[in-house]
């Protein structure tokens, strides 16, 4: 979704006319207008002043996504380990401790492979 189209669709969802909204985050009604069109875009101040009357994230509205694939990855091997340790002191054989993490690491980087 554009940028444009964001504001149009929040400014709807929240019931505010152009004119409102224009005067919360204090600018002309013909810049809102601007704005929904795509004929310009808000300076970085007013685009923050959007984000909070609207209740939109910045990085969304410009397309920013924030990868959380190295989270995953950080989990599956704490995860394989602590499996791996956990039954490393029923069975008295620690090294699978290390063998799971390292499968962990492993299956991280396959997911991640088969994301992109």
């Amino acid at each position: 979704m554009k940028l444009g189209e964001l504001i149009y669709t929040r400014r709807k969802e929240k019931g505010l006319s152009q004119e409102k909204l224009a005067e919360q985050i204090n600018v002309a009604r013909q810049t809102i207008s601007k704005w929904e069109t795509n004929e310009t875009i808000p300076d970085v101040e007013s685009l923050k002043k959007l984000a909070i009357v609207l209740e939109f994230s910045v990085d969304s509205a410009l397309g920013i996504e924030v990868e959380e694939d190295d989270d995953k990855l950080e989990w599956l091997i704490i995860g394989g380990f602590l499996v791996g340790n956990s039954l490393g002191w029923i069975f008295n054989n620690f090294t699978l401790g290390f063998m799971c993490a390292i499968i962990g690491l492993g299956v991280g980087f396959i997911l991640k492979a088969f994301k992109k």
